[in-house]
C-alpha cells in the first residue's frame, strides 16, 4: 500500500549550486524526504531551511514549476538559485 494513503508521501530532492547543503540537500544525489500529503514545493523548501527568495528555478519531475505546486508520492524536485 502506498504511503500517500496514510497522509505521508516520499519525494526526492536535489539542491543546485549555492543552495546545496551537506547532508540536507545534495547537488549530486537525490535525498529522500517524507512530507504530508498535499505539501507544496514551498513546504519542502521550508523543511530544508531554504529561503524561498533565493530559489529562482524549481523543477518537478524535470519540468519547470513553481513554489506553490503540489507535490506527489515519488516526485523528483530540484531547486536552483539561477
Amino acid at each position: 500500500m502506498r504511503k500517500e494513503v496514510y497522509g505521508i508521501m516520499n519525494v526526492r530532492v536535489k539542491c543546485l549550486l549555492d543552495l546545496s547543503k551537506e547532508n540536507v540537500c545534495d547537488p549530486h544525489d537525490s535525498m529522500q524526504y517524507d512530507l504530508p500529503a498535499g505539501a507544496t514545493a514551498k513546504d519542502l523548501a521550508e523543511k530544508l531551511d531554504l529561503t524561498p527568495d533565493n530559489i529562482k528555478l524549481i523543477f518537478i519531475n524535470y519540468k519547470e514549476s513553481t513554489l506553490d505546486a503540489e507535490l506527489h508520492e515519488g516526485d523528483d524536485i530540484a531547486f536552483s538559485p539561477y
